[in-house]
């Protein structure tokens, strides 16, 4: 529930933008899953390494839309390499705001932000509306991208589809 001057919580900003982008879009239907993880939510196909992502970061004061590419460096750079020829169908959904950089060493990323002071309902509906397109083009292009890199996952970790997260220790 928004404050007084109608700024929103995070959390709420998350799943109103979530709610809005999904208006008449079934993302189980077009092959997509979801992860929350607090003030962090992905959709994916199959395979997490590789997923769209929506996160407000009120530290920061930017909220961050993007195609995460969170695998090994090869797979990443297969997957990054097979979004370069079909950035067309995309951006003209998406818009000139979107690049696609190298974010840590091994990871990738194509994403944009959008800067805020609060976050409002009416920030979540243009925010939301490139989520929508986002995921529109996630449903087609998340299986390609996966293809692409798995193999090179699977040759970096035989027996594992996705790379060794250490867990944590119990104390």
């Amino acid at each position: 529930m928004p404050d007084r001057e109608g700024a929103l919580k995070a959390r709420e900003f998350l799943f109103l933008c979530e709610d809005l982008a999904l208006a008449g879009f079934d993302a189980g239907a077009a092959g997509l899953q979801r992860r929350v993880m607090w003030t962090i939510l992905q959709y994916f196909a199959h395979r997490p390494w590789v997923h769209l992502e929506l996160q407000p970061q009120v530290s920061r004061g930017i909220v961050e839309l993007g195609l995460h590419f969170e695998g090994t460096l090869e797979a990443n750079e297969a997957a990054a390499a097979e979004l370069v020829p079909r950035p067309g169908p995309i951006l003209t959904r998406l818009g000139d705001a979107w690049e696609l950089e190298v974010w840590t060493p091994t990871w990738r990323r194509f994403h944009r932000t959008f800067p805020f002071e609060r976050l409002t309902a009416s920030l979540a509906r243009a925010v939301a509306g490139e989520f929508r397109a986002l995921l529109e083009a996630g449903a087609e292009l998340l299986p390609v991208l996966e293809r692409a890199g798995e193999p090179l996952l699977v040759a970096a970790a035989p027996g594992r589809a996705q790379p060794h997260r250490p867990r944590r220790r119990r104390r």
